[in-house]
């Protein structure tokens, strides 16, 4: 009887362990493999023709994310479902670098930053939320619906670097280049980006075999410079922000210099302002797909 208990036991641990392993493998924290986009993706900020279901979760960044490609375009499609994180994004935008050269450095890659939202309205925000210093009050619904409305309003703009076609710019969303970028809420209210790059801009084509490296990182709020300089959510600058950016500061929000506290976002655990600050990021490879 001693015996049967100890297979059974063996057999169930067994189960239990596949089935862990199984779904560590369905959630991976870095996409695996190529994808062919849908024929009907649209940059419109909507998951629709991804099934709302995206390729990867990566815990460092709090994103789920895709990364696809058709015969014209890179694609990068990405969910946030946490509020913070949400905050964060689109305090200082999402960098997608692209080193075609397959190494994990930002040296000689391109890089697109994006959404890079005006901060006059990001300023607004927060104070109609109760001001950055100490505790924010949780807004109600038809609070968060109109800061949603007035910050998608202004995410207008991407930042541009490393192309050797396309001068080190900020750009419209409506540019010449073919460049894509889209922002928006779904009704869960989950931040969803979607981005558009044309694989001419990247040296590439299907045909290539190259294996790209890619790195996403959450850039975090940029405090310490004003409106009008293009500087503030660059690339360089996010990179900057990474080991110095810590410390309390005054704010460029409107041109006026907000105090900033180290204490809680809200008073209901949500992130602190060193958090909101720290860049997040990852890195990764791709191979272009060849085929649908």
């Amino acid at each position: 009887m001693g015996t049967n208990l100890r297979e059974f036991t063996k057999a169930v641990l067994s189960v239990v362990i596949c089935l862990g392993i199984s779904r560590q493998s369905h959630a991976q924290s870095v996409q695996e493999g190529n994808v062919w986009a849908p024929s009907s993706v649209k940059i419109d900020a909507k998951l629709t023709e991804w099934n709302n279901s995206l390729q990867a979760n990566n815990k460092t960044t709090n994103l789920y994310y895709t990364i696809a490609n058709d015969d014209k375009n890179l694609y990068l499609a990405v969910k946030s479902t946490d509020p913070s994180n949400n905050t964060k994004i689109v305090s200082g935008g999402i960098t997608f670098t692209i080193n075609t050269s397959g190494k994990k450095k930002e040296k000689d890659a391109f890089a697109v930053t994006f959404p890079v939202v005006n901060r006059s309205s990001m300023g607004n925000s927060f104070r109609q939320r109760g001001g950055m210093g100490g505790d924010m009050q949780r807004p109600d619904s038809a609070a968060m619906a109109n800061m949603r409305t007035q910050l998608l309003a202004t995410a207008k703009e991407i930042t541009l670097k490393g192309f050797t076609d396309i001068p080190d710019s900020i750009v419209s969303i409506y540019n010449e280049y073919g460049i894509k970028a889209a922002v928006g809420y779904d009704n869960n209210g989950n931040f969803i980006y979607e981005l558009a790059l044309p694989l001419n801009h990247l040296g590439l084509s299907v045909g290539s075999a190259k294996e790209l490296a890619y790195n996403i990182k959450v850039n975090g709020m940029q405090f310490g410079q004003r409106d009008g300089n293009e500087g503030n959510n660059s690339p360089d600058r996010a990179e900057r922000g990474n080991g110095g950016n810590r410390s309390n500061r005054g704010s460029g929000f409107g041109g006026r210099e907000i105090s900033i506290s180290a204490g809680r976002m809200n008073g209901r655990g949500g992130m602190s302002m060193q958090d909101m600050m720290s860049p997040t990021d990852f890195w990764g490879k791709y191979t272009l797909a060849k085929t649908k």
